[in-house]
């Protein structure tokens, strides 16, 4: 997202569980900025869904399925 304002620093969780960060104007006509904006906004992404299916899991009871010899 492109931002006559003062960007986030940071990527933002949104209320649909998706991820946004602000890029200034000025910073956005810079490819190296963009792709770094990029690429900890889906680091975020990936590490939130790893940490909620992770979470998931560890709630889950352990199958009872027999040991193998």
């Amino acid at each position: 997202m492109m931002s006559d304002e003062t960007g986030h620093n940071s990527p933002m969780k949104q209320n649909d569980g998706s991820f946004e960060m602000s890029v200034d104007e000025a910073d956005a006509i810079s490819i190296d900025k963009c792709e770094t904006a990029v690429m900890r906004t889906s680091y975020e992404a990936i590490r939130d869904a790893l940490s909620e299916h992770l979470s998931r899991t560890s709630k889950k009871k352990p199958s009872k399925k027999p040991k193998r010899k």
